[in-house]
């Protein structure tokens, strides 16, 4: 059913909690959200292995993170599983604690170790992800019904008041759900339709550039800059001959610049020059910043004494980075 990748926004929180030093009055702020975005992306994780299980006739085509659009914004959907048959959004929650869905008030709280906490409805998010995608479906002339689920990852959230319209389960009762909306529903999309959403959407829904620094009143002063090993994930690898050498690890590596750029394009934008280059790996000169740049990639200026690169996206190179903050909970 495809791998799940690390979220952009993900992505770009992990960069940015490990290069602001833990004195900045927007620290604490930063380091929850980026624990509520890892709790997320675990759940999630997990959802999808259980997904797996699901024995279906129609193979299905599973859509992992995607923006909806929805008139001028756009609705994040955790899992849209595509399938002849059915379109399901699914929300799913990593939460602890006793679960509360109040259908008098529409709140939604939990109880842990004794205190009482409230929290975003998932009720709400689910039916605004289901709204969202029936009328982007609507809007491509395939109006549908589209299902939807919260699904508990952890098996330490207990339900005590369920929600009012929307089923909820834990994560490995997921498979069991998707083989009984099969038997359910007939099949009303033909594989050349989950194509055409799948292919829409990936043109429509492409992540815009979110303003961290005005969000968090960050500045580039509060960044700490440097290459990250890839073996202890600390910053300040040193350039040596022909490769970066870790001087707290004793490692090396030979492409370790090219992780440090995918973390400068997540909160910074596509674009680099070798000058920024320079600074943001601490190189000696320029001109070795220059040839980093030209060995991988592609210029997108003429201009020859501030040349332009452009940094595709690869996010597989910041998993390893991803998965240590994960263990490291």
């Amino acid at each position: 059913m495809g791998k799940r990748v690390v979220q952009e926004r993900l992505a770009a929180m992990a960069v940015i909690e490990s290069r602001v030093r833990t004195g900045h009055p927007s620290y604490g702020r930063i380091k929850e959200d980026l624990d509520m975005r890892l709790a997320g992306y675990a759940g999630e994780k997990k959802a999808d292995f259980y997904m797996e299980e699901a024995t279906l006739k129609d193979k299905p085509m599973v859509l992992k993170d995607v923006m909806v659009p929805a008139g001028g914004k756009r609705v994040q959907v955790d899992t849209l599983v595509l399938h002849p048959a059915f379109v399901l959004a699914v929300e799913v929650k990593n939460m602890t604690g006793e679960l509360y869905f109040d259908e008098d008030t529409g709140q939604f709280y939990r109880i842990k170790n004794g205190v009482r906490e409230g929290m975003r409805n998932p009720e709400d998010q689910l039916n605004r992800s289901i709204a969202a995608t029936e009328r982007f479906l609507a809007s491509i002339e395939l109006p549908v019904r589209v299902h939807g689920a919260i699904v508990l990852a952890s098996y330490n959230g207990l339900i005590i008041q369920g929600p009012a319209s929307k089923p909820i389960f834990p994560v490995d009762r997921l498979p069991g759900h998707i083989e009984k909306l099969e038997k359910e529903n007939r099949a009303v999309l033909k594989r050349t339709d989950l194509q055409f959403i799948v292919d829409t959407l990936s043109l429509l829904s492409r992540e815009k550039q979110d303003q961290y620094f005005k969000w968090y009143n960050l500045t580039d002063d509060d960044i700490d800059f440097g290459v990250r090993c890839p073996s202890c994930f600390k910053i300040g690898m040193e350039r040596g001959h022909g490769k970066w050498i870790c001087k707290k690890c004793n490692s090396d590596s030979a492409d370790a610049h090219l992780a440090t750029l995918q973390e400068y394009r997540v909160i910074y934008g596509e674009v680099v020059t070798s000058k920024i280059l320079k600074d943001l790996m601490k190189l000696p000169n320029i001109y070795l910043a220059n040839r980093l740049l030209q060995e991988k990639f592609s210029t997108i200026n003429e201009n020859k004494r501030n040349k332009q690169y452009r940094v595709e996206s690869d996010l597989s190179l910041l998993e390893p980075f991803i998965k240590h903050l994960l263990y490291r909970r």
